[in-house]
């Protein structure tokens, strides 16, 4: 996934920010207003991507859409364009659009696990039930997902408790 979410040269935490938020945490981004100017690596050969990033952000109406995309996708760059963990140190401090910072991966895997659980669960959830029922879900079963990730985030659950609820669900009987 990571190694797909980059240019093949180097990571990209634009993609990789929006396809968390999409398909982690069931937060997708605004798509982006049209005419929006790709970020030139040509013009800014010498600055680091963090830093084009910036120069690109400033433009108008570019800044808006980054700020729920691009935190998410920082701390993904200790990975390289392959996915594999780079051995220099690489800065991977991410503000998230929630408030919270997070200084690197580790923390901000603890900070999924401790603060966003929730909405990883229901993610998982509204995925597997969209291919296990064939279809697009309707407004009340997204909202009863959200609910029942609620509940199943209150006890220790594994990917198998996950899956074995959803099997069990009218969700996926009834179809």
């Amino acid at each position: 996934i990571l190694a797909g979410l980059s240019d093949g040269r180097e990571s990209n935490p634009v993609k990789r920010g929006a396809w968390f938020a999409r398909k982690i945490i069931a937060e997708p981004p605004d798509d982006p207003p049209p005419n929006v100017p790709e970020l030139n690596k040509d013009d800014h050969q010498n600055l680091s991507l963090r830093r084009r990033l910036e120069l690109h952000r400033d433009q108008e109406g570019c800044a808006k859409c980054h700020l729920g995309i691009d935190p998410w996708g920082v701390p993904f760059e200790g990975f390289d364009a392959s996915g594999v963990w780079k051995k220099e140190p690489t800065d991977t401090q991410s503000g998230l659009p929630d408030g919270n910072k997070v200084k690197d991966f580790e923390a901000f895997r603890d900070y999924l696990i401790e603060k966003r659980m929730e909405r990883v669960v229901f993610s998982f959830l509204k995925h597997l039930a969209t291919y296990a029922t064939g279809r697009s879900l309707s407004y009340n079963e997204i909202n009863m997902l959200e609910e029942e990730s609620i509940k199943l985030t209150k006890q220790p659950l594994g990917t198998k408790d996950l899956i074995r609820w959803m099997i069990k669900s009218d969700l996926f009987l009834k179809k």
